[in-house]
């Protein structure tokens, strides 16, 4: 029988597109990520992963193994999940689905304030796009993830918390690298790398915003990682547009240049299930992202935090009651 460890670990790699990504979603080093493959390998006798440049690329069998596996991973992990309940006496628990431009972020912080708030839930957090397809398929209570652009459906309720800008990330030594705004305009004439999917709606409306101001985009590499992306960045033969937050904390020798013109913003939501928009934990999780967003919008230029708390409502993390949250919750 496999391995349902190292399946799991194969599913992240195929949804994150790298092995450090996927590191970082699983709470695993690299090594670790990539000695679970080659047991994989070994085990099934098939090619599931292979060398891209500096990265990885998912074989059609990897594709495929992952594919097969979710249906089997996913009762697995209901069942750990009722086993756990059971033995430590917990009152219940919470399928927490995230996208990844939150998985190292923003999850982290809000899956340590929630066990602290409520030791006795039991909280499942799981990588996917969070598209309504996902929340319909994974069964998820509460998801994570980038406004779709698809309308909801009944069952669900949407709260934005957060709605950015994009910036244009180029090379220290590029020649925009001086600029303090951009406008998509200036990036006509280059060559882009973006680790989105072409054909993804993330991707598709920043190539819409282009085409509105009079060009496509170039878009010469398109690897399966972003730490990919900023080293051809980083060579100052490209340049890459992304959200305001993903272009945290950046390499010394990338710099990124907002953009102004034009205004090209993503918002970001939490997705709760109607059914559970009395649940105190779901309650915390809406008003615990809101506080996250406000505070992100202090730091961060272009960053603006939706729906903010009343000034008179004292901070969510003191774990005082009556916070002001959406109508809904």
């Amino acid at each position: 029988m496999l391995d349902p460890l190292k399946l799991r670990v194969l599913r992240s790699v195929v949804e994150t597109g790298s092995i450090r990504a996927s590191a970082e979603a699983l709470g695993y080093t690299p090594s670790a990520v990539s000695q679970h493959l080659s047991s994989l390998r070994r085990e099934t006798g098939l090619e599931l992963v292979e060398r891209s440049g500096r990265g990885i690329m998912v074989t059609a069998h990897g594709r495929t193994l992952a594919e097969q596996a979710g249906p089997a991973l996913d009762a697995l992990a209901a069942l750990d999940r009722t086993v756990a309940d059971l033995r430590s006496g917990r009152t219940g628990s919470l399928r927490l689905g995230y996208a990844t431009s939150v998985a190292s972020t923003w999850i982290p912080e809000l899956a340590r304030d929630v066990r602290g708030r409520f030791p006795d839930l039991g909280l499942d957090l799981v990588l996917r796009s969070c598209s309504i397809d996902d929340l319909i398929e994974d069964d998820f209570d509460v998801a994570v993830g980038e406004t779709s652009p698809s309308p909801g459906v009944a069952e669900w309720q949407a709260h934005d918390f957060l709605e950015e800008g994009y910036v244009a990330i180029v090379g220290r030594r590029h020649p925009l690298a001086a600029r303090e705004s951009v406008q998509l305009l200036d990036l006509a004439e280059e060559d882009w790398v973006t680790d989105d999917p072409p054909d993804s709606p993330w991707f598709g409306r920043i190539v819409s915003a282009c085409r509105a101001a009079g060009f496509t985009p170039c878009v010469q590499i398109n690897p399966p990682d972003f730490s990919t992306v900023l080293g051809f960045v980083a060579t100052g033969d490209h340049v890459t547009v992304q959200p305001s937050l993903i272009a945290q904390d950046l390499r010394t020798d990338l710099v990124a240049v907002p953009i102004d013109s034009p205004a090209l913003r993503r918002r970001m939501s939490v997705q709760v299930r109607r059914t559970l928009t009395g649940h105190p934990a779901a309650r915390y999780i809406v008003r615990r992202l809101h506080a996250m967003a406000e505070e992100r919008a202090r730091e961060i230029d272009g960053v603006a935090h939706l729906n903010p708390p009343h000034p008179r409502e004292q901070d969510v993390t003191t774990g005082t009651e009556g916070l002001l949250v959406p109508a809904a919750l």
